[in-house]
């Protein structure tokens, strides 16, 4: 048993701990007020490229701000928006064979009473324990909106910190309910790099050698596919295009009984191609499949032993693009 006089001290020294800690998440926690934003022309408001797509491209823009912007904040007193313009956080699901890829620009119009509310809330001050922050690890992608009034000017808005520290976009989510008006497509290019990081297939691809790996080794789940006219002497790329399996196929169920090809020269006019993922020794690498979509109609790899290609895995890959 400890005596009276060494208890004492420790029940201060945590008396202590606790004040401490209490009064750090005061002042950490304790939400800061929000600042004004200012009110500047509606012309030097451009949307923000994409999430991602200003490293990866293979020209500058040709939409650019010709000065900043003005600073966010809560909607000024007395500023009445009659439109939000909000930008896509991602680019379209298909890329032209030069590279160009394409995003919008979306107007809305309505009663703006119920988003001007949310966007001006209070923030929120963070809970001392909340697993499910502790559980938010990854923010979404910012939206880039602007509110414009009937006189051409402009305000960016903040949002108010929720419980977690992160954006509330309740405003915005009012915003998006409210009728879209107008939208605007914005283009611009990607390099090879650019349309490997965004669909999953890369415009610059070799003949494959085939060897003795089997493709049923691997886990194919494509999300994309390049597009080649194997017709002239040079494979030319063609464009590409997002794929998702649903509502198309489930490629591991349609190769399960899938035969090695046999001897063929007929030569294929078309052919796609998606990069997978696969484990060779104790390193991780990208592995090029290609998918002929006429002719000897196979799925061949570098490395690997030439598959018949199902007719169901060739009109998925056709099916997307359409």
């Amino acid at each position: 048993m400890l005596p009276a006089k060494t208890g004492r001290h420790v029940g201060l020294a945590l008396f202590l701990v606790v004040t401490i800690a209490l009064a750090s998440y005061g002042v950490l926690t304790n939400p800061e007020p929000r600042s004004v934003a200012e009110i500047g022309s509606a012309d030097r408001f451009v949307c923000a490229l994409p999430q991602d797509v200003g490293g990866y491209l293979a020209a500058p823009p040709p939409q650019q701000s010709v000065a900043p912007r003005s600073a966010r904040g809560t909607v000024p007193e007395g500023f009445e928006p009659v439109a939000a313009v909000v930008c896509d956080i991602g680019i379209g699901d298909h890329v032209e064979a030069d590279g160009t890829v394409t995003y919008v620009e979306r107007r809305y119009a309505g009663d703006f009473g119920s988003a001007v509310r949310e966007l001006n809330g209070p923030p929120t001050r963070r809970s001392i324990f909340d697993a499910e922050c502790l559980a938010s690890v990854l923010a979404a992608a910012p939206v880039d909106m602007w509110l414009v009034d009937v006189d051409g000017r402009a305000v960016q808005t903040s949002y108010p910190r929720g419980d977690c520290g992160l954006d509330n976009t309740l405003g915005l989510a009012e915003i998006l309910e409210l009728p879209e008006v107008e939208a605007t497509e914005h283009r611009v290019r990607l390099d090879a790099a650019g349309i490997t990081y965004f669909y999953s297939c890369s415009p610059i691809v070799s003949t494959p050698v085939p060897g003795s790996r089997s493709l049923l080794d691997l886990t194919l789940t494509p999300s994309g596919f390049c597009r080649f006219d194997t017709a002239g002497p040079d494979l030319m790329f063609t464009g590409a295009d997002r794929y998702e399996s649903e509502p198309y196929l489930d490629w591991n169920a349609a190769l399960i009984d899938v035969e090695p090809a046999g001897p063929c020269g007929e030569r294929a006019t078309s052919l796609a191609t998606t990069s997978t993922q696969s484990t060779i020794g104790d390193e991780l690498v990208m592995i090029d499949v290609h998918i002929e979509l006429d002719g000897c109609r196979r799925i061949l790899g570098d490395g690997f032993t030439p598959l018949s290609a199902p007719a169901s895995v060739v009109d998925s890959i056709v099916s997307a693009a359409s």
